[in-house]
């Protein structure tokens, strides 16, 4: 695994930790090992990412995406956005993101928001830039910003997943598993990323990994 994208991991760990220092953060205990469900005081109280490879991915709603996206590459680095068709993932459409690339990774639009996207994070995403969402939560940004900027630029997938602590009010979960998918006219320019999420929320309701 590239030593850049394990970086985005510690740099996101990082930050968080930082704004942990300030109060917002409850903590950051890395190390420890996933918890189980019903851990629920344990979950609360960890952050940490990992980048993990696709063929290690666990949940079954991130895999369908992911399949769906080799699918439609074939053999080309990665598929066009005029050739998605939401009825072929209609399953899993609630659990999808599509953000437009501008000025070459400077900034991000969310032009589509799955419900389960955007209940979990609790925010107005569609329509909107990242930038704009700075001033809310200036640690999940910077997070997000690291993990779209990496898939621009390389042209290639990112998974990730992890426990997520009292890092923000405005996120809604205690375990996700998300990937991350480039989609381009060519081979040359990535203009739209692809997502996938799947998350437990705080309350332990409603989950579907």
């Amino acid at each position: 695994m590239p030593a850049e994208l394990v970086g985005l991991a510690h740099n996101a760990q990082d930050l968080l930790t930082d704004v942990e220092r300030e109060g917002q953060v409850l903590s950051d205990e890395s190390s420890k090992p996933m918890p189980q469900i019903d851990a629920r005081q344990e979950v609360e109280n960890i952050t940490s990412f990992e980048v993990v490879k696709l063929g290690d991915l666990e949940s079954s709603v991130v895999k369908q995406g992911a399949n769906y996206w080799q699918a439609l590459r074939g053999t080309r680095r990665y598929p066009a956005r005029k050739e998605l068709h939401p009825r072929d993932f209609a399953s899993i459409l609630r659990n999808t993101l599509l953000v437009r690339v501008i000025d070459a990774g400077a900034d991000f639009e969310f032009r589509i928001v799955g419900d389960a996207q955007a209940q979990t994070y609790a925010l107005p995403f569609a329509g909107k830039r990242l930038s704009e969402f700075a001033p809310l939560d200036i640690a999940y940004c910077y997070v997000l910003k690291g993990f779209f900027g990496h898939v621009t630029e390389h042209g290639e997938p990112v998974a990730v997943r992890g426990t997520m602590g009292n890092v923000s009010s405005k996120v809604q979960f205690s375990y996700c598993e998300s990937i991350f998918l480039p989609l381009g006219e060519s081979d040359d320019a990535v203009d739209h990323l692809l997502g996938f999420s799947a998350y437990i929320p705080r309350d332990f309701s409603n989950y579907d990994i």
